[in-house]
């Protein structure tokens, strides 16, 4: 019985070193500590692991069925992270990773992260670029980033909703002003003279909360204020403006005494034509030398009519009774100056 003892007992020693030893290779705390463009893959040691302890990495794309895939970069590796960017950039995936610890002999059990998304990341930029007219800083985000070979661009990770906080931070009193921009290209106006300012910039979505890392500071100075360029601009600008008063002022004289007389109605040249009548009737009874031209007009054509009064009185029973055959003749009567214009000899009467 005493040999019998003696190896059990020496079993259950082994037994328990071996699971001592497990616990102590096991890793623990696996999870995604992720950027855009830059997911790492972390986890912490067992238990006063052995020295020679080294780690294996697999991952695979959630809800497919596709089996673990090894990694090659960080197979039998004695660091405690693996980056995983180059197998997890597609932001419309969900991927899963796992970690195993191997030493001598021994081999811990895989522990596996949740499931990840790129869209999980923390959020980051490249930086920014600075462009300075007058008092006006101009500021072009830059949204490429760079994972090894590859380029990735921000607005193709989040592609939503995306926007701003810019830092702007006054370098005379560190007083800092936080303006919140929905484009990656904008204008900061109306900044002092003679002042320098420095510009950060955190990304942020604003559907959901996400880390986010600001970029670093870019300063940039603001010169003195010059005055004769503001001069000269307002003495061009006053000048265009007279001009273009004194021309308009022209165009308005010129429409004024060159405009066309108007037409009146036919209406009204009647009541006219009816007024200058009435006025040559008042200037023939006057019997004025200087008649008008119209009047003159109008009296010619009252004329036939003394004349035809004539003619009846030649025929009268007095001329009668002294016929012209016996040496008669009808006394010379002086005749009334006539204005209108002796008719032409063989003229039609």
């Amino acid at each position: 019985m005493a040999p019998s003892a003696t190896a059990l007992a020496l079993c259950v020693a082994l037994l328990l070193a071996w699971q001592t030893d497990g616990e102590s290779l096991f890793p623990t705390d696996v999870r995604f500590v992720a950027e855009i463009a830059h997911h790492l893959l972390r986890w912490e040691p067992g238990h006063n692991p052995p020295s020679d302890v080294r780690y294996e990495v697999e991952h695979r794309v959630y809800g497919k069925n596709f089996s673990w895939t090894a990694t090659p970069n960080c197979r039998n590796i004695s660091g405690l992270s693996c980056d995983l960017t180059y197998y997890t950039l597609d932001p419309a995936l969900r991927y899963y990773a796992r970690v195993r610890a191997v030493a001598r002999n021994h081999t811990s059990p895989w522990q596996r992260t949740n499931s990840f998304s790129p869209q999980e990341a923390s959020l980051r930029l490249s930086g920014q670029s600075l462009s300075l007219t007058g008092n006006t800083i101009h500021v072009q985000l830059q949204l490429l980033l760079r994972a090894g070979n590859l380029t990735v661009k921000y607005d193709d990770v989040q592609k939503h909703t995306r926007r701003y906080w810019v830092y702007i931070r006054r370098a005379q009193d560190n007083r800092t002003y936080k303006v919140l921009k929905t484009t990656p290209e904008f204008n900061i106006t109306n900044l002092f003279w003679d002042t320098e300012y420095c510009i950060s910039v955190e990304p942020d979505v604003a559907s959901r909360r996400i880390h986010a890392t600001r970029t670093d500071e870019q300063c940039v100075a603001i010169g003195r204020r010059d005055r004769s360029a503001e001069l000269v601009l307002s003495i061009v600008s006053s000048s265009f403006i007279t001009l273009l008063l004194l021309g308009l002022l022209g165009a308005l004289l010129v429409c004024t005494y060159i405009k066309k007389p108007v037409r009146p109605p036919s209406v009204l040249k009647s009541f006219i034509k009816q007024s200058s009548l009435w006025m040559e009737q008042d200037s023939s009874s006057s019997g004025s030398p200087d008649a008008d031209p119209i009047q003159q007009l109008f009296l010619c054509q009252k004329e036939p009519q003394k004349d035809s009064a004539a003619q009846r009185g030649a025929r009268s029973p007095w001329a009668q009774g002294h016929p012209q055959g016996q040496g008669w003749h009808s006394p010379a009567l002086p005749l009334p100056t006539s204005p209108c214009p002796r008719r032409a000899l063989g003229s039609s009467s």
